[in-house]
């Protein structure tokens, strides 16, 4: 069946976009360029119905915008905006969403790394809106997780976010989907990648600030690179990990955090030169039934399957009872890879959706 057929034949799949940065320009052309795919396989027809920034404003589109001619556009943001309604607030934009038909909330805001707002409120309401919601958003997850799992369960909806933590890499869905029963007992990562790229810069001669800007470049600082820097990046992907995959009920604050800011450029290049290079390690583990997980730097010995973390390139090494160690290896991602991430969330939502139906 050709696209111009589907089109024609298959139902929208109303979504709104919150959040209008890197990840969701990314998205577009993925979901345009995976278009036909969806609906053969899954007979879902993306059609935008709201883009919603603080700082362009929120927009509704009572028809909705196919993905396809969305994506084709130069600047799709500005021309959704001027075919479209706007509305007051982010909170005005889901209940509008919610009254066009939309069904799914994809959320890709800001990350606040102190307490998840405003994204974590935006979520909840979408929640109670009867709205399935995907993000790549750390921030409500490190702080809320389970409380927006229960609230997705009483509202009937599903609430998934495989982008936080490694991009695309399916590590959520592995653990819930692939590895149940395993018997988790700890894991060993590199989780930052800005951290990473930056520690593998001064390695190589190049000075802090030129490590940050080359980082800043490539898209994947967060706004305030010392977030990353200081480990709190890493503190919140820890923690949804932890959470995640040892049952956990952390919140970034109970995860032992030590950043890079007390290393030297010359410390730095003399472990690198002994074979020892230093990375921001996340690890967490139950010992004697305490959960207890932490971030800092530290030298990878020779050996250790985290040394394969180099440049961006991030690890987890896992520890199980069922299946021994298991090693994931991301390969420099790129914001496309977070895209892709979001883009797995949504088929897993509309392949519940059939099984349930």
């Amino acid at each position: 069946m050709s696209e111009h057929s589907l089109s024609t034949v298959l139902p929208p799949l109303r979504l709104l976009l919150l959040g209008y940065g890197h990840v969701a320009q990314a998205l577009l052309p993925l979901l345009a360029s995976r278009n036909e795919w969806l609906g053969n396989e899954l007979g879902a027809r993306p059609v935008i119905s709201g883009i919603g920034t603080r700082s362009s404003g929120y927009y509704i589109h009572p028809q909705g915008i196919d993905v396809d001619l969305l994506a084709h556009e130069k600047n799709p943001l500005d021309w959704f905006s001027r075919t479209s309604s706007r509305i007051d607030n982010a909170e005005a934009f889901i209940r509008g969403g919610k009254a066009v038909g939309a069904s799914i909330l994809i959320e890709l805001t800001t990350l606040n790394p102190h307490n998840g707002q405003p994204a974590l409120m935006h979520i909840r309401s979408a929640l109670q809106a009867g709205l399935d919601v995907i993000t790549a958003n750390k921030g409500p997850v490190a702080y809320a997780q389970s409380e927006l799992q229960l609230l997705a369960g009483h509202y009937n909806v599903q609430f998934r976010f495989e982008a936080t933590v490694m991009d695309g890499l399916p590590l959520i869905n592995l653990a819930q989907f692939t590895l149940p029963g395993v018997g988790m007992r700890s894991f060993r990562a590199l989780l930052n990648t800005t951290s990473s790229l930056v520690l593998s810069m001064i390695e190589q001669g190049y000075t802090l600030d030129e490590a940050i800007a080359r980082a800043q470049q490539l898209g994947i600082a967060e706004a305030d690179p010392w977030y990353d820097l200081d480990g709190w990046d890493a503190a919140m992907k820890t923690t949804i990990l932890a959470n995640t995959l040892l049952k956990g009920e952390l919140t970034p604050q109970t995860v032992e955090r030590e950043g890079m800011r007390d290393l030297t450029l010359d410390a730095i290049r003399a472990a690198s030169a002994a074979g020892t290079p230093i990375r921001l390690v996340s690890q967490a583990r139950r010992t004697q039934g305490a959960l207890i997980a932490e971030v800092r730097p530290r030298k990878i010995q020779e050996g250790d399957i985290l040394q394969l973390g180099k440049g961006t390139t991030s690890v987890i090494s896992m520890e199980t009872e069922a299946m021994g160690t298991i090693t994931l290896v991301e390969h420099e991602p790129t914001v496309l890879h977070t895209a892709y991430g979001v883009l797995s969330d949504l088929v897993t939502v509309l392949r519940h959706r059939q099984a349930v139906s």
